[in-house]
């Protein structure tokens, strides 16, 4: 078997694994759980001093994030959710009073007219933190999404400053993933039992 052959499929056995696991958690746990990590994440420095924070709404019990998009906006600070166009996937900024509606494969993302869309759009280039959901994450960073590719794809355009975050529940940790030369890693991964910092790799493996 091609070892790109071999490492799709090894990702695709991972990816239902977890997805199977994360799908078994009561909404009270997801609640707890999502709570304890985003302490964690509000507790980081450089998360406190960002001013400009991406997010994500979560899908199928991912890690909430509503505290710290609640934190970000009662400080002043530009929050902002993805969305995909033409199989593109743009930040859209957020305020308290905006409504969601349903975007691709079912994830909510702010709703902005047509004729403000462009405005609203926020450059990959101006964001301090990204905060990133997962199916599984590792010890060096790397994380296994559902497969689209839609964040690899991004987050290269980000300035290196740029700090990626990775909200993971600890079951969520793996050892090792598979990985392609594709593949971003992040700067941490942030779980309830403990934070893990990355950075190195990441910049290692981008020079």
């Amino acid at each position: 078997m091609p070892e790109s052959s071999k490492l799709h499929t090894e990702k695709t056995i991972l990816r239902q694994y977890h997805l199977r696991q994360r799908k078994r958690m009561e909404r009270s746990l997801v609640w707890d759980l999502s709570c304890r990590i985003q302490r964690r994440l509000l507790d980081l420095t450089f998360f406190s001093r960002a001013c400009t924070v991406g997010l994500y709404a979560p899908l199928g019990n991912e890690v909430d994030t509503q505290m710290l998009c609640e934190e970000k906006l009662g400080g002043g600070g530009v929050v902002a959710y993805p969305g995909v166009m033409h199989q593109n996937m743009e930040y859209v900024r957020y305020s308290s009073d905006c409504a969601w509606v349903a975007g691709a494969f079912g994830i909510l993302q702010p709703h902005v007219e047509t004729q403000q869309y462009t405005e609203c759009v926020v450059a990959p280039e101006h964001f301090d933190v990204v905060v990133v959901p997962g199916v599984a994450f590792d010890r060096s960073g790397s994380r296994l999404g559902y497969g689209k590719g839609f964040y690899d794809r991004y987050l290269p355009q980000c300035r290196a400053q740029c700090v990626f975050v990775g909200l993971a529940y600890d079951f969520q940790l793996e050892d090792r993933l598979p990985c392609e030369g594709h593949d971003v890693y992040l700067d941490y991964v942030v779980t309830e039992k403990e934070t893990i910092e990355c950075t190195a790799v990441r910049h290692c493996l981008s020079d």
